[in-house]
């Protein structure tokens, strides 16, 4: 079910043994990774933030792959989350590279659109997946085809792969979480509420709304002010039941409006991102500038990136980079940093508990 997922918010607090080792300035591997299998896409949304990449059909090496995933799971990365530039489930191996990396002890989850996840992909690989997130921007064709920009008819078959995966689901007694996430626009926020009694009937286990954030190197300029649409929340939340979880993301939404309490990314060290090329990224955000990669895992490995002098020379640069400047407004690594900077800068009172 998805009752303790956190959604807005982080989970550093279970894991209260790595961050002592890195409070002690211990060279600590990602709890999570995110990659991307592929840079191709068969949507165009008008929301990407990873547009300028040009979705060239560059696809990561299977075999170079799951080589890595094996010397990671015994240093301590905990998860991978299959998603990045492009739609993973066009790379033709996905299922077995799910498979594979649930067999090395690592947890795995897909973020997906949804429109290739057919009931045999979900017969093969749902049970290895701890959650799959669809990425559905509505539930009218003439909204969702104007946000998402695929092919006619693709909200249809996006529909009805949820409901076969709910269907897989109970029929092999998984614990996969279905969600479905949807992007909060001015185009689609009359819908949301009719979206959300629609997934409650397909049986998924949550919907999330959230809020759009600029991308600094996205093509893609979109205006939200999300003031206005606060009071969806209480209609929207309206729907939950005991199976079935609505998360309106208005902590997220409200943040726009403020500033970071921290100076330094903390958290660069507790995530890595690599994309289909095979280069390592401290964060999503920075892709493509060649200065700021740690390396390649097509020549060298995972282990000797992470280990090397080039990793640590990135990380004393964003060490002093001022974020207000160079990163998105709404990081997804904030929560983290507001975290770790209270553990870094404790009051005083800190002993009388």
């Amino acid at each position: 079910m998805a009752e303790n997922i956190r959604m807005d918010s982080h989970k550093l607090i279970y894991h209260p043994d790595v961050v002592s080792r890195w409070m002690k300035g211990e060279n600590i591997y990602p709890i999570e990774l995110e990659i991307g299998l592929t840079n191709a896409c068969n949507h165009r949304c008008i929301f990407c933030a990873v547009d300028y990449t040009g979705y060239k059909p560059y696809i990561l090496d299977s075999r170079i792959l799951q080589d890595n995933l094996s010397e990671l799971a015994p240093r301590g990365v905990k998860s991978i989350i299959y998603a990045g530039e492009g739609e993973p489930l066009l790379h033709k191996d996905a299922p077995d590279i799910i498979n594979r990396t649930k067999q090395l002890g690592i947890d795995v989850a897909v973020s997906t659109n949804g429109v290739l996840l057919t009931p045999e992909i979900s017969k093969e690989c749902l049970g290895s997946l701890t959650w799959i997130r669809f990425s559905t921007a509505g539930i009218t064709e003439e909204t969702y085809n104007k946000i998402q920009r695929g092919r006619p008819g693709d909200l249809s078959k996006v529909l009805t792969n949820m409901e076969a995966a709910v269907k897989v689901k109970k029929e092999q007694g998984l614990h996969t979480t279905l969600g479905v996430q949807l992007l909060l626009l001015p185009d689609n926020k009359n819908e949301i509420v009719q979206m959300g009694k629609e997934l409650r009937r397909i049986g998924v286990d949550y919907f999330t709304i959230k809020p759009f954030s600029q991308h600094p190197q996205s093509q893609h300029i979109l205006q939200v002010d999300y003031k206005e649409m606060l009071e969806l929340e209480n209609e929207v939340k309206e729907l939950e039941t005991d199976d079935y979880k609505v998360y309106f993301r208005a902590h997220a939404m409200q943040k726009l409006e403020g500033e970071r309490c921290y100076r330094h990314c903390w958290a660069l060290p507790f995530m890595v991102y690599i994309d289909a090329k095979g280069n390592l990224w401290p964060c999503i955000v920075f892709m493509g500038k060649e200065e700021l990669k740690y390396g390649n895992i097509n020549e060298e490995s995972f282990v000797d990136i992470w280990e090397g002098s080039r990793r640590k020379k990135v990380v004393e640069y964003f060490m002093n980079m001022d974020l207000e400047k160079n990163c998105r407004e709404l990081c997804r690594l904030d929560e983290m940093n507001r975290y770790l900077e209270e553990i870094k800068n404790p009051g005083g009172h800190v002993n009388f508990i």
